[in-house]
Formats: structure tokens, C-alpha cells, sequence
């Protein structure tokens, strides 16, 4: 929880084409004045939001919130996220969303919606993101889930729980964060 929690805290712009010095330097007076203790990042998956720009908003005392959408029907393997998970830490970061309204259809492929299963399916993609976070000493967010939805977000997120604590997911469960959207 950042220092001076004011629960004020914003989505930063909805692409990674804003990370340039120039852009923080136009919205920190902004952010500070409208007393914002957190920052939801959109972050790449081949490179890494700017070193400086993660530690600058630290040095603020705003909480970088680093948003991974993954697409759940071809995530890239875990793995392949070691060194920016690494990074952001290093950086100050603690908290990565991993993946995006997976209780959408658009979030999936055609073939891959259609299939049973659906959350289970999901979880066996989700578990390797978050077991790194924990092991990089992160915090894993569990993705917003859109209200309502194509799979009802409520049911999405009771079955995903009671699926982990099924697999004996006690781990994650216990360092688990959970994330949702509240549209006006």
C-alpha cells in the first residue's frame, strides 16, 4: 500500500505510447494535486515501461500499478515475463494485474470461448503468472472482470477462487489482490 494511501488513484493513459519524460512531467503536478496514491500502467510485454518513469512516480509516492493484458487464448509462457517482473521490482513497483476481462468473449479467440471449461482453462494460465510475481516478490491482482459480462463476473470470480483453493493454490490465494472495474 503506498505511503499516504489517499484510495485516489487513476488508469494512466490506455496504450504504452505516454512513458516519455515530457508526458510525466505534464501530468505529476496533476496527479499530485489531485492527491493520487496509485497509477494503473498499461505495460508491454517485449519491453519494459521506462526505469525512470516507474522510479519517478515512486518518488512521489504513487504506486505504479502495472497492468499486463495478456490474451488469454495465447499467453506468452510466463517465462518470457521473468525479467520484467525482475525489473519492476527492482523499480519499486509491487502490484502486476495479469490479464484483462477474462469473463469477455473479446478476450478470447472464437474457438477458445466455446470450449468448457472456461474458467479452469483461464486459471491454468493465470497461476503461472502469479506464482512469479510471488516468487519475484510481487502481488498478483487478479484481473478486473467486466461487471456483468458475456460469463457473469460474479460467477467467473466464485469459481476461480474455489477452483484455486481446489488445487491447493493457498499461496497465491493468500497474497492474491483482487481488481474490479466500477464504470460511471
Amino acid at each position: 500500500v503506498p505511503m499516504n494511501n489517499s484510495r485516489v488513484g487513476f488508469h494512466y493513459y490506455p496504450d504504452a505510447d505516454h512513458y516519455r519524460e515530457a508526458d510525466l512531467q505534464k501530468w505529476l503536478p496533476v496527479l499530485k494535486s489531485l492527491n493520487a496514491s496509485w497509477l494503473v500502467l498499461q505495460a508491454p510485454v517485449d519491453r519494459a515501461i521506462p526505469e525512470d518513469f516507474i522510479k519517478l512516480l515512486v518518488s512521489n509516492n504513487i504506486e505504479p500499478v502495472i497492468q499486463f493484458q495478456l490474451n488469454p487464448a495465447n499467453p506468452p509462457l510466463a517465462s518470457d515475463l521473468d525479467v520484467l517482473f525482475s525489473a519492476y521490482k527492482s523499480w519499486g513497483a509491487h502490484y502486476l494485474v495479469l490479464f484483462d476481462r477474462p469473463n469477455m468473449r473479446k478476450s478470447w479467440s472464437s474457438a477458445t470461448w466455446t470450449q468448457q471449461d472456461l474458467v479452469e482453462r483461464f486459471l491454468d494460465r493465470f497461476i503461472p503468472f502469479a506464482s512469479l510475481t510471488i516468487s519475484k516478490g510481487l502481488i498478483p491482482v487478479f484481473p478486473p472482470l467486466e461487471p456483468g459480462g458475456d460469463y457473469w463476473d460474479t460467477t467467473f470470480l466464485k469459481a476461480a477462487l474455489d477452483s484455486m483453493i481446489r488445487r491447493g493454490q493457498q499461496q497465491i490465494l493468500d497474497n492474491l489482490v483482487l481488481s474490479a472495474y466500477a464504470h460511471l
